[in-house]
């Protein structure tokens, strides 16, 4: 069985190569054309060809290239409205000769006369009605009987998945152009999504001036929950940050905490060669969340203060980025 598993992915492994050379100046225009479109993609298909379609319409729409999967029986009983000019049609089936298909990719170029392009074994009926013919290698299924769609499927969505990604690069789109059409998803956030959009701020966060009392600053981090108080001088700048951390190592070394101001907490708190630095601490509200987390785990910290200038006006934690999906 195991030798049987790895011979048929030895054929998909020759079905791929011969598919490259396949590859030719037809698959540069379908590129050119696909990224000149003025409207929609129409893709269509019948069975396993259009389980393809499908998913080639979602690849493209998530790529910048507006596509819609149409059933071909379906778009000769109705369907066929959502064709407008300045579309294009991308038409796929295995051996060409599906005749909805066939008869869909006509009824097409008989309303707006857009460019149809075909993707089928070569020499296929369906491809004398492309004004763009790809194709794929004509070779048989990995099954004993040649008949479960496989190579086939597998080929095909192959050539979709490379036309999708080439026009993709060539109208030039960023990454920032891509998370637009996954706001919701990981890839969205990481792309999208900045530290303001998560920060702690306003009454939530927990702050506090030089000359408060050791009790006032043990009612900010136990009120506001967040295990720290930010420091801040008169006119509002960040001076430091305090951790119930410091205060506990403080704490085991007999120090007088109840007689200290805040300012002298955090001196005395100051972190001894054994804790590793924390030399950036901080960041502003329009980093990338995705680049806070990585700041925290390079510099072995659990949390960055948000700052606005030199004030502080956030406060973002390790565990806030990992509960947005980060």
């Amino acid at each position: 069985m195991i030798e049987k598993a790895r011979s048929m992915l030895a054929s998909y492994n020759t079905a791929m190569t011969e598919l490259q050379a396949l590859i030719d100046d037809s698959f540069v225009d379908a590129v050119k054309t696909l990224a000149s479109l003025e409207s929609v993609l129409i893709i269509t298909g019948l069975g396993k060809s259009g389980l393809v379609g499908q998913k080639a319409a979602a690849t493209f729409s998530s790529t910048g290239t507006p596509s819609a999967f149409v059933h071909p029986v379906e778009a000769l009983h109705g369907d066929l409205g959502i064709v407008q000019p300045g579309s294009a049609m991308l038409a796929i089936s295995k051996g060409g000769g599906n005749e909805e298909t066939i008869e869909f990719a006509r009824q097409y170029r008989s309303v707006v006369n857009g460019p149809v392009i075909t993707l089928s074994e070569p020499a296929s009926r369906l491809e004398d009605l492309a004004d763009i013919a790809l194709h794929i290698p004509p070779l048989p299924e990995i099954d004993e009987w040649d008949l479960a769609p496989t190579t086939s499927t597998m080929t095909s969505m192959a050539v979709c998945d490379v036309l999708a990604i080439c026009t993709q690069q060539s109208k030039d789109l960023t990454a920032d152009d891509f998370a637009q059409f996954h706001p919701s998803g990981t890839l969205g956030k990481r792309l999208l999504l900045n530290v303001g959009d998560l920060m702690i701020s306003g009454t939530d966060l927990p702050i506090q001036g030089l000359n408060v009392s050791f009790a006032d600053l043990v009612y900010e981090i136990s009120s506001k929950g967040m295990g720290m108080v930010l420091l801040t001088e008169k006119n509002g700048e960040l001076f430091g940050v305090l951790t119930d951390g410091d205060i506990r190592r403080l704490m085991a070394r007999d120090e007088p905490v109840t007689e200290m101001t805040a300012a002298e907490c955090f001196r005395a708190s100051r972190r001894g060669d054994d804790l590793p630095k924390v030399d950036r601490g901080w960041t502003t509200a329009n980093t990338k969340a995705i680049d806070c987390l990585s700041q925290m785990q390079i510099h072995q910290i659990t949390s960055l203060v948000i700052l606005e200038g030199q004030t502080p006006i956030g406060l973002v934690r390790m565990q806030d980025l990992v509960a947005a999906g980060l």
